[in-house]
């Protein structure tokens, strides 16, 4: 059994996981491109300083946040697909 196949036979967990999913990836890429804009002039600004107060750890800090964002995105987007395969197969309003 898949993964696709076990969230199938469980639509409320896989409305769980969307939910999930999506507050996550919205929370860890509300503020990123303005943090990454900020900590960019810094650099520019201020140069090889910058850098030695720990400027470059944060820009990789920020693009692996930016990462897990996308998986978080990604998962949102799996459940979703697993949720519209679902509904396009019950059949709403037919007695079977």
């Amino acid at each position: 059994m898949t993964i696709h196949d076990y969230l199938l036979k469980r639509p409320i967990l896989t409305f769980l996981l969307l939910i999930v999913s999506a507050l996550a990836f919205g929370f860890l890429s509300i503020n990123i491109f303005r943090l990454l804009a900020a900590n960019w002039e810094f650099i520019v600004t201020y140069g090889l300083v910058a850098l030695r107060e720990g400027a470059l750890w944060q820009t990789f800090e920020l693009i692996l946040t930016g990462i897990v964002a996308m998986l978080f995105f990604l998962l949102f987007r799996f459940s979703e697909d697993i949720l519209i395969s679902w509904l396009g197969n019950r059949k709403i309003g037919r007695k079977k």
